[in-house]
């Protein structure tokens, strides 16, 4: 087997225990015996857990960006195209559910260890915010969309696209959905999203 297929065989299985176990619980003896290697190997691929962690929140990101890219192209940049950037970002976070309890967990309790993952990804956000902030506002000039600022429109984005997993113990726990309700009540939510994002940006006299 390939040194890269190992590599992705013990980040699959930090993934899954992660999510099982939270960052505490998942110890680098867990993820190398669900990944079936040594301990030596698995710190031969990475030295710390805290490695791996960024190394698997590297992979959200990545894929984050090459589904959001496909859809930015440098002339189209309507409501049109922000509905269906809506539509993906609510795929992200429906996908990825289960891990968002991973994340505030790591923020809650070892801040430091996100403190340089947003320092790096800071510098292509940052570079990423300004491009689309200016995008934002030619369509603005043009009459696209109503007067609104980039940061606005990702903070709306996020909100309405997130805040479905939140109410999802809810869901769970209260009404018990059984999985096709479920399934149907989420593909009815990604719609209320898209009209909620777009229905804001329209000019109205």
């Amino acid at each position: 087997m390939s040194k890269d297929n190992k590599e992705q065989d013990i980040l699959r299985a930090a993934e899954k225990m992660f999510v099982l176990k939270g960052f505490k619980g998942a110890t680098t003896n867990l993820i190398a015996a669900e990944a079936g290697v040594t301990h030596a190997m698995l710190h031969y691929y990475f030295r710390t857990k805290d490695q791996i962690f960024l190394k698997v929140l590297d992979s959200y990101v990545g894929q984050m960006r090459s589904e959001l890219k496909a859809l930015m192209e440098e002339d189209v940049y309507d409501i049109d195209v922000i509905g269906r950037v809506t539509e993906v970002m609510f795929d992200f976070f429906n996908s990825h559910r289960r891990h968002v309890a991973l994340f505030l967990e790591v923020a809650a309790d070892r801040p430091d260890l996100l403190d340089s993952y947003v320092s790096d990804f800071g510098r292509f956000i940052g570079t990423a915010f300004t491009a689309h902030g200016e995008r934002t506002r030619r369509a603005v000039e043009k009459g696209q969309i109503r007067d609104i600022s980039f940061l606005s429109l990702f903070a709306d984005i996020v909100t309405v696209c997130s805040s479905t997993l939140l109410f999802e113990p809810v869901l769970d726990n209260l009404f018990k959905l059984d999985p096709k309700a479920k399934e149907s009540f989420l593909a009815d939510r990604r719609r209320e999203a898209v009209i909620l994002i777009t229905d804001r940006l329209k000019i109205t006299d």
